[in-house]
């Protein structure tokens, strides 16, 4: 992990200078390495399982075979363009699997809602989910990505999404009622209060627990 990190703490500190000059905000420096950490060992850990998978015999089985569902939210304050995303994996009978959330600054909702699924995706394959539906309720970011002709995007999040979901494990993309990703939408209004950097939640909040029965209730899983 040495190797990269000391590209990943440059890289923060860059984006924490541009946070504070344009929008007042500073990560503390605890914040930056814990950022720059956990991007190093996603990295290290999503290579090592490339070049185990090619080592390992054909007859063993992924413990994590089957589907996971991946619903995301982005979240955009009207006053100040500041956005943040959240989002939550759950298993085929809607419990939680793994949270996240992380305040972006100004962005669109567009790249915001992207961003969103591009983390999910990075988490669940760091811990070594390959199946996975990614449930959004915007409509336009579930119409583009279903669309692989446009990894020549403009937009760099969106190619390096696209280019995921070429290579990487089994994906599909389904457009959802905003009625059934309510954990995802309170995940992200919570770091767009918290303004906080990526938070990976491995236990479901007490706060959220009503709001995962709620989305059941509301057809997801049944």
């Amino acid at each position: 992990m040495w190797s990269c990190l000391f590209g990943l703490v440059a890289w923060c500190i860059w984006k924490n200078r541009n946070l504070f000059i344009f929008q007042h905000i500073s990560w503390t420096a605890s914040e930056v390495v814990k950022v720059s950490s956990y991007w190093g060992r996603n990295y290290i850990s999503h290579v090592g399982n490339h070049i185990n998978n090619k080592q390992s015999s054909p007859l063993m089985v992924n413990p994590y075979d089957s589907w996971v569902f991946l619903f995301t939210d982005g979240a955009v304050a009207r006053d100040s363009s500041y956005a943040a995303i959240g989002g939550v994996a759950r298993d085929w009978v809607g419990d939680w699997t793994v949270g996240f959330n992380r305040f972006l600054g100004v962005c669109s909702l567009f790249e915001a809602e992207v961003l969103a699924i591009l983390d999910g995706i990075l988490i669940l394959l760091n811990k070594g989910y390959k199946r996975i539906t990614v449930m959004t309720d915007n409509l336009e970011v579930a119409q583009t990505l279903n669309d692989m002709d446009l990894e020549d995007s403009g937009i760099t999040v969106l190619r390096r999404t696209l280019r995921i979901l070429h290579s990487e494990g089994e994906w599909m993309i389904k457009h959802i009622p905003r009625n059934q990703n309510f954990v995802a939408d309170r995940l992200a209004k919570l770091s767009l209060s918290w303004k906080s950097s990526l938070q990976v939640i491995d236990e479901a909040p007490k706060d959220i627990l009503e709001l995962l029965q709620v989305d059941k209730m509301n057809g997801c899983f049944m």
